[in-house]
C-alpha cells in the first residue's frame, strides 16, 4: 500500500558536486604544462625576430630576450616573474648608466697610443704581437676557419654575461646577486681608467701611423657572417661604443671574472673553462682589439674585483645573517 502524500511537504534536490580543485601532483603538472607553452612561444618569438629583423645586439635587446624568457619560465607563480622585473630592472639601469659614461669618456682627455706599443715591444723582442699574428694568419678578404672562431669567442663578451645572469637568477638566486654586484663593480672600476687613461688600440693606431699595418678583423666578420647590422652596436666604430676605451681590455677582465665565479661549480668542466680567457686572450690580440699589456690589466682588475668584492660581499652577508639571527638569551621561550 502507499503511504499518501503530503502536499506541504517541499522537495530537495541534490545537486551534483562539483569535482574539488586539482592539488598537489595534479597543480605542479598543470604549471609545469603552462609554462612550457609560455617557453615555447618565447623561444619562437626569439627565432622570429632573428629571422625577420637580426641578432639581439643592443643591450636592451639582450635583457629583453633574457627577461622574457625568465618570466616565460615563471608563469603561473606570479611572484616569481615579478621578482624578474625587481631583480634586473636594476642591473638594466646601472648598467645603461655605464654605457652612457663609457660613451662619453672618450671626449675627455687625449687619448694615448705609444705607450702601450713601447710596453708591447718590450715584452715580446721589438714587434707588436698583433702584428706577427695578422701577418701570419690574416689574409684581406678571406675569413679562415679560424676567423669565425675568434669572431665566435669575441661575440661571448656581449651575450654570455646575462645568459650567465639568467641561469644563477633561475637555479642559484644567491649567486644571483653575487654575479650582479661583481659584474657591475667591474665595469665601473674599469670606466674609472677610461676616464682618466684613454688608450689607443692596435687596429687605431696602425690608421694613425703609429704602428704597422694591422686589420680590424671584427668588423669584416660581419659581413661574412651576414649581420650587417652587428659592426653598428657592437664595434667600436659603432654609435655606442668607446674607441679609446683599451685600458684595461674588459672582454679579457669579464672572461677571467666568468671563470673565476664559476671555478668551483665547474667541476669536471674546469680545463675548459681556464681556456676560456686565454681564447679571449688570443682572440682580442690577433684581431686588434687589444694590446697584450691591455690584457694583462684585464687580468689584475678581474682577480682584484673578485678577490676583493668576495670578501666585501661575504662581510655584508654574515652581517645580514647576525641581525636577523637575535641572540639565544633574547629568543622568546
Amino acid at each position: 500500500m502507499t503511504p499518501p502524500v503530503d502536499p506541504s511537504a517541499t522537495l530537495t534536490v541534490v545537486e551534483p558536486s562539483a569535482p574539488p580543485p586539482p592539488t598537489g601532483a595534479a597543480t605542479r603538472y598543470g604549471r609545469a604544462a603552462w609554462r612550457r607553452r609560455w617557453v615555447i612561444l618565447w623561444a619562437v618569438a626569439l627565432v622570429t625576430f632573428i629571422v625577420v629583423v637580426g641578432l639581439p645586439t643592443s643591450r636592451p635587446q639582450i635583457f629583453g630576450v633574457v627577461g622574457l624568457g625568465l618570466i616565460a619560465s615563471c608563469a603561473g607563480t606570479e611572484a616569481r616573474w615579478r621578482q624578474v622585473i625587481v631583480d634586473f630592472v636594476p642591473f638594466f639601469v646601472l648598467l645603461t648608466i655605464y654605457d652612457a659614461l663609457h660613451g662619453a669618456a672618450g671626449h675627455w682627455f687625449l687619448p694615448h697610443a705609444i705607450p702601450q706599443i713601447k710596453v708591447d715591444e718590450w715584452l715580446f723582442g721589438g714587434t707588436v704581437p698583433t702584428v706577427r699574428l695578422q701577418h701570419a694568419f690574416y689574409t684581406p678578404g678571406v675569413a679562415h676557419i679560424w676567423d669565425y672562431a675568434a669572431f665566435a669567442v669575441y661575440m661571448t663578451h656581449f651575450i654570455l654575461p646575462y645568459v650567465v645572469a639568467g641561469l644563477l637568477w633561475k637555479y642559484d638566486h644567491p649567486a644571483f646577486r653575487r654575479w650582479a654586484v661583481l659584474f657591475i663593480g667591474l665595469s665601473f672600476a674599469s670606466f674609472l681608467t677610461y676616464a682618466i687613461y684613454p688608450a689607443v688600440p692596435p687596429w687605431m693606431a696602425s690608421q694613425n701611423a703609429h704602428l704597422q699595418p694591422t686589420a680590424k678583423i671584427i668588423d669584416e666578420m660581419w659581413a661574412h657572417v651576414g649581420f650587417a647590422n652587428g659592426s653598428s652596436v657592437f664595434s667600436a666604430t659603432g654609435h655606442y661604443a668607446n674607441p679609446v676605451a683599451a685600458v684595461p681590455s674588459l672582454h679579457t677582465a669579464y672572461a677571467l671574472l666568468f671563470t673565476l665565479f664559476l671555478w668551483r661549480r665547474a667541476g669536471k668542466w674546469r680545463p675548459l673553462l681556464a681556456l676560456y680567457p686565454i681564447a679571449m686572450a688570443v682572440t682580442l690580440v690577433y684581431t686588434g682589439e687589444h694590446y697584450v699589456i691591455d690584457i694583462i690589466l684585464g687580468c689584475l682588475y678581474a682577480t682584484t674585483v673578485f678577490v676583493v668584492g668576495s670578501k666585501l660581499l661575504d662581510l655584508w652577508e654574515r652581517g645580514r645573517f647576525r641581525v636577523r639571527t637575535p641572540p639565544m638569551d633574547r629568543v622568546p621561550a
